[in-house]
C-alpha cells in the first residue's frame, strides 16, 4: 500500500520523476533575468544593487518589486511589470526544448518511468508551454500552485503529483532548481535532485540525492 492508501501497481523498477517547470524543463529563469535587464536598460532605470536574486540564482521578485517601488513609485513600478510580462512571454514563447531535456524525456518513456510536473507557476503558463513544445503527453499529471494548492515551499504540488500517480514518495524523485522547490519536495518526503549551475561551494537547504546541470545526467541512474 502507498502512503495514500493506494495499492502499488507499478513495477519495482519504475519510478515517478516529478519535475519543476521553470528553470528545469524550460530555462525561463534565465529568460526572466535577461528580460528585466533589457526592460530596465531601455527605461533608463538603474538599480544601485542590481537585479536581486535568491541564493539559488533565481529572480527575487518580491525584493525587485520593493526596490522598484522605492525608486519609481507604485504606478511606474506596475507599468514596468507590465512591460516585463509582455516581453518575458514573447521571449519564453521562442525558447526551444533543450536537447538534453528531450533525451531525458525519451529515456524515461523508453524505460517505463512516469513523469509529472510540480510547479509554483500558473497552470495556464505551464500547460501552454508543454503544448507548444509538444511534450504534454509525456506527463501523467501537471500540478500547479493555485486551485487549492499552496505555492512552494509548501509541499502541496509535490504531494498532488504523488496522489495523481499513486506512487509512494520513496519511489519518486523530484528535480527542482530553487531553494523553495527543494524544501517543498523534501517536506513531501521525496528524494530531490538539485538542477543548478551554481558553484560547487553553493550549499542547498536540504539533503540531496543528486546534483545536476542537465536532465540527461539522470539517464544513467534511471
Amino acid at each position: 500500500m502507498s502512503a495514500y492508501g493506494l495499492k502499488e501497481k507499478h513495477p519495482a523498477s519504475q519510478r515517478l520523476i516529478v519535475l519543476d517547470f521553470d528553470g528545469v524543463l524550460l530555462d525561463t529563469e534565465r529568460i526572466a533575468l535577461e528580460t528585466w535587464t533589457v526592460v530596465l536598460d531601455e527605461a533608463g532605470i538603474d538599480l544601485p544593487d542590481g537585479i536581486p536574486t535568491h541564493p539559488d540564482g533565481t529572480l527575487a521578485r518580491d525584493a525587485l518589486n520593493g526596490a522598484l517601488t522605492s525608486l519609481l513609485g507604485q504606478e511606474r513600478t506596475r507599468a514596468s511589470w507590465d512591460v516585463f510580462e509582455h516581453e518575458n512571454q514573447r521571449r519564453a514563447d521562442q525558447e526551444p526544448l533543450a536537447p538534453a531535456t528531450r533525451s531525458f524525456l525519451d529515456h524515461c518513456r523508453a524505460g517505463g518511468h512516469r513523469l509529472a510536473v510540480a510547479s509554483g507557476n500558473a497552470h495556464s503558463w505551464v500547460a501552454g508551454h508543454l503544448d507548444r513544445l509538444g511534450i504534454r503527453s509525456h506527463f501523467a499529471s501537471v500540478s500547479c500552485a493555485g486551485r487549492g494548492l499552496a505555492p512552494k515551499p509548501a509541499p502541496d504540488v509535490y504531494l498532488a503529483a504523488l496522489r495523481h500517480a499513486g506512487h509512494t514518495s520513496h519511489r519518486a524523485l523530484a528535480v527542482d532548481d530553487s531553494f523553495a522547490g527543494l524544501r517543498s519536495a523534501h517536506t513531501a518526503g521525496i528524494p530531490v535532485a538539485w538542477f543548478t549551475a551554481r558553484p560547487a561551494a553553493a550549499r542547498p537547504p536540504v539533503p540531496l540525492a543528486h546534483r545536476i546541470q542537465a536532465l540527461d545526467e539522470l539517464n544513467s541512474i534511471l
